[in-house]
């Protein structure tokens, strides 16, 4: 069976994507399957996908015009004989085969991996009013194309199966709940191999854009750092917004307690070093980079918004903190710093949320499985 799975945006730090994505390759080959992968550029990170899968470069995915982008993509399954079509990210990916002229003959899933904008529960009143029409609008076009083209939705969080569901934009029995998996690390710390200060480090793990809410995290960690709390804050990461992210930090006098770390070909050895773990966000599909944190056994302060609720509950396995409330934010780090013996339960509680998690193995057998369905 020959797998075509298209991404509309090649990140400049592959992340969870690049994990999953790889997991899928080796089980895929394992399993007799060959694994095709289009993105709309090449990054140095997509080497390593390229051992066990084929990646095709199709620029026209970022534009993904009707017309361009669905004979690309009928020439590329003709050419290379797929047999399951897999398109993640931007919905327009399958709106565009959907009015093509020539119907797509073979299986279709759509992969939901974030909560499409219009139907976010946490934008502001005014978004939410300007996007009353958007809902109705895409309503039809999710329709048309889930009835056209579309096999099954795959839904990384409850959250998002619950808003596809209630907003109609797909029958419930076509959507399939698979969160993601989990890569398992047993590295031991090493803070004198890289000769680090002997001050608590707050870390996170995030590319830098919109979504990833920096200029929160950014007046937290001022806010303890005024207080007279000695610490470092480590950024591993980037993207777009970064030279913003890093003007922000100037202005607010912190950026000599800020290590901007970029991209790092191996951030299990960075994790370590990690005192406490912080996302501070907008909104997540399903929060991958929580359960990598946690598999390290660090303690998490997390935004609570969407599917982050559905893996951390406030004071059992992290803390929670109010959505863009930076005093809330700061206030989390003082207490996990002061607090020995919360952060030694919160460090426990993460491990043992981390062992109850679906390995990426497991993850990608899965999807291999529903693939292999849709081939009966």
């Amino acid at each position: 069976m020959n797998i075509l799975n298209i991404l509309n945006y090649s990140p400049e730090f592959g992340g969870g994507i690049a994990k999953l994505l790889l997991a899928l390759g080796k089980e895929s080959k394992l399993n007799g399957h060959k694994l095709f992968i289009g993105f709309p550029e090449r990054r140095e990170w997509q080497n390593e996908l390229s051992l066990h899968s084929e990646i095709i470069i199709i620029p026209e995915i970022k534009s993904a015009s009707v017309f361009k982008f669905s004979k690309i993509i009928h020439n590329i399954c003709k050419t290379h004989s797929i047999d399951i079509l897999h398109l993640h990210f931007k919905f327009a990916l399958a709106f565009s085969l959907a009015c093509s002229f020539k119907k797509c003959t073979i299986p279709v899933i759509f992969h939901w991996h974030n909560i499409p904008k219009v139907l976010n529960e946490f934008l502001t009143p005014q978004r939410k009013f300007q996007n009353k029409l958007k809902r109705i609008s895409l309503r039809i076009v999710a329709s048309f194309t889930d009835s056209r083209i579309i096999n099954y939705h795959i839904s990384i969080s409850r959250e998002i199966t619950e808003l596809l569901t209630k907003n109609k934009w797909t029958d419930p029995e076509k959507i399939i709940f698979l969160p993601n998996g989990i890569t398992k690390n047993n590295l031991q710390s090493n803070r004198s191999k890289l000769g680090l200060k002997k001050v608590p480090v707050i870390g996170t793990v995030a590319n830098f854009r919109p979504q990833k809410d920096y200029e929160t995290l950014l007046n937290a960690f001022s806010i303890l750092d005024k207080s007279g709390v000695k610490s470092e804050l480590w950024i591993i990461g980037d993207g777009p917004n970064r030279n913003s992210v890093e003007n922000l930090a100037n202005e607010l006098g912190i950026s000599s307690s800020i290590r901007f770390l970029g991209i790092v070909q191996n951030p299990a050895e960075v994790y370590n070093n990690f005192d406490i773990f912080v996302l501070s966000t907008h909104f997540e599909g399903h929060p991958l980079v929580l359960l990598e944190a946690m598999s390290h056994g660090l303690p998490i302060i997390a935004t609570a918004v969407s599917s982050i609720m559905e893996v951390i509950t406030h004071q059992e396995n992290g803390l929670l903190v109010k959505h863009q409330d930076a005093k809330d934010l700061a206030s989390a780090f003082q207490i996990l710093l002061d607090d020995e013996s919360l952060n030694s339960k919160l460090r426990q509680a993460s491990s043992e949320t981390f062992q109850l998690q679906i390995s990426i193995d497991d993850w990608a057998n899965k999807l291999i499985a529903i693939y292999e369905q849709l081939q009966k």
